[in-house]
């Protein structure tokens, strides 16, 4: 790809020293929801429109120039989503350099998506659940827009954004975004025998394992697909968007061997208590009667508590004898009838105003 002016006149003074540049990148909607990807020149991969600001350039102006630039599409440059530091990165000629991104939802306002420079071998509309395969860390900024909902979303402390990006092998790690979590965030630690196993949040790349455990019984086997990720994948954004949300996995050195999803509700009954609601609770088979089970779910009492909820709920499928057992154990009391209605496996309407489905 086209190197900026600038950069190359720095790089007469440092050679391949290590830059710190300055980039923008666009999530740009049209009326149908679809969403613009551009096919690179440079590794034949499908990503977001993406770009490096000129010195003293305004972020929205420069992604505005980019976008109309590579893909002959006008569009207004609406709101920042994300905003975070990617890892250093070696290019083939030995250049390094490491980027700080700025994240944006965009909305097409005229001109016929096309290829409009030499950057690009295509370019095209997409639905977010028909998405072609793509540069992962083009994936996570879409999944964090799509999932955008008002809070522009950054890491803290030292939090690495190695975290969102799934082990996908060569593929990305020519870009520098291979391998597992780099950071674990644990929140508590349990005990399996003489093994210590972690409850961490959960991160993309569990994403195989936490459908594989889903799916691992006779109820989860017909509701799940471990063949595509896509819609778990932008469920797991939503989570991460949302502080009320918290999918949590338990990590036995590097294996997940268990998973829950926790939801802090405010309320207006009980005095505008605030409650948590447990779903998808999941121990792997081999490590059922361990005492896992029991460990995480007294983990989740007291998460609860620290978060100023006056009680834990959860519901559970009528034939799951075995889990109501479990379940009364620790305390829980079946004093409520619970219902569900089911829609008819509607999916969630493509996003057009910045707000998670």
């Amino acid at each position: 790809m086209p190197v900026p002016e600038f950069v190359v006149a720095l790089r007469e003074r440092v050679g391949t020293d290590l830059l710190w540049l300055s980039g923008v990148s666009a999530v740009v909607r049209n009326d149908r929801g679809e969403v613009l990807l551009v096919r690179r020149a440079d590794n034949g991969q499908w990503a977001l429109v993406s770009g490096i600001l000129e010195p003293g350039e305004q972020p929205a102006e420069g992604l505005r120039r980019e976008i109309e630039e590579e893909t002959g599409v006008v569009a207004t440059v609406d709101t920042l989503t994300g905003v975070w530091t990617l890892p250093p990165i070696e290019y083939p000629n030995g250049d390094r350099a490491q980027y700080l991104d700025l994240c944006f939802l965009a909305t097409h306002v005229s001109g016929e998506a096309r290829v409009n420079d030499d950057e690009s071998l295509e370019v095209g509309w997409f639905a977010p659940d028909s998405l072609p395969p793509m540069m992962e860390r083009s994936r996570v900024r879409l999944d964090r827009a799509l999932a955008h909902d008002g809070r522009v979303w950054f890491l803290t402390g030292d939090a690495s954004i190695d975290h969102v990006y799934a082990d996908r092998g060569s593929d990305d790690a020519q870009d520098g975004y291979a391998g597992r979590p780099a950071r674990d965030e644990t929140l508590a630690t349990l005990r399996d025998g003489d093994r210590e196993v972690l409850v961490r949040r959960a991160y993309e790349a569990d994403l195989p394992d936490i459908v594989h455990l889903l799916a691992d019984d006779r109820l989860g086997v017909s509701r799940e697909d471990e063949s595509d990720l896509t819609a778990y994948r932008r469920g797991l954004a939503a989570i991460d968007a949302d502080p009320n949300q918290l999918l949590v996995v338990l990590d036995d050195g590097g294996d997940v061997v268990g998973t829950l999803q926790l939801t802090f509700i405010p309320g207006i009954s009980h005095g505008g208590a605030w409650r948590a609601q447990v779903e998808g609770v999941r121990v792997a088979a081999d490590r059922r009667g361990s005492g896992l089970g029991g460990q995480l779910m007294e983990w989740v009492a007291q998460e609860s508590r620290r978060r100023g909820c006056r009680m834990v709920q959860l519901t559970t499928n009528k034939s799951r004898t075995d889990a109501h057992r479990f379940y009364e154990r620790l305390g829980f009391v079946g004093s409520h009838e619970g219902y569900k209605l089911d829609l008819g496996g509607a999916r969630p309407p493509a996003v057009t105003d910045g707000v998670a489905p």
